[in-house]
């Protein structure tokens, strides 16, 4: 799990692993372990960032999925 300050933050990494990830390292700000920074060469226009208010959260109760729209821009649905 990793954290966001920001559902903007949040958009913003969704949109440059995709586009950078595979020939930049992108920061991940994980909640239980140390940050890295790695690549993404599997992020796609099908990826999509789950997020929860908690970082013990019940999984299956997400507060917004962070997405790519039909049209290439980053959406938030309510989850």
């Amino acid at each position: 799990m990793e954290e966001f300050s920001s559902l903007q933050a949040a958009k913003e990494a969704l949109r440059s692993r995709m586009r950078d990830g595979y020939s930049w390292r992108q920061e991940f700000r994980f909640v239980f372990r140390d940050p890295e920074k790695l690549l993404t060469p599997a992020v796609s226009e099908e990826s999509y960032i789950d997020l929860y208010s908690v970082p013990d959260a019940d999984l299956s109760c997400i507060e917004r999925r962070i997405l790519f729209g039909p049209r290439g821009g980053v959406l938030i649905e309510r989850g």
